[in-house]
């Protein structure tokens, strides 16, 4: 599978996912904070580039465009896995007070 998912983080939780596109934002954390979050919940993680970060087990990849804003507002995922990586990338979220968004249907992840 192939898709693409938004992390933000929002003052309040949001009942819909379109609720996102005028919610005002909090930062994810400052970039060091991010990366070991992620690293958490997906060892390995190659953060050679600080902006970009690239994961790969077996046969699944994520790749997180993080950006070079420090704070980091908002976290791209380039998720290139099966199904068995969202209930991770869901801890991960939990965690860290993060609303993640699948970008294709405009839906919180996992939401079905």
């Amino acid at each position: 599978m192939r898709w693409d998912i938004a992390l933000f983080k929002f003052p309040s939780p949001l009942t819909r996912a379109e609720e996102a596109d005028h919610a005002p934002l909090l930062p994810l954390g400052a970039l060091a904070d991010v990366h070991a979050a992620i690293l958490g919940h997906f060892p390995g993680t190659d953060w050679s580039d600080p902006a970009w970060g690239c994961w790969e087990e077996d046969w699944d990849s994520i790749e997180f465009n993080l950006g070079d804003d420090d704070p980091a507002d908002s976290l791209m995922l380039h998720v290139r896995a099966g199904p068995d990586v969202v209930p991770r990338i869901q801890a991960l979220c939990r965690e860290q007070g993060w609303t993640a968004i699948d970008c294709a249907s405009n839906t919180f992840l996992g939401q079905d």
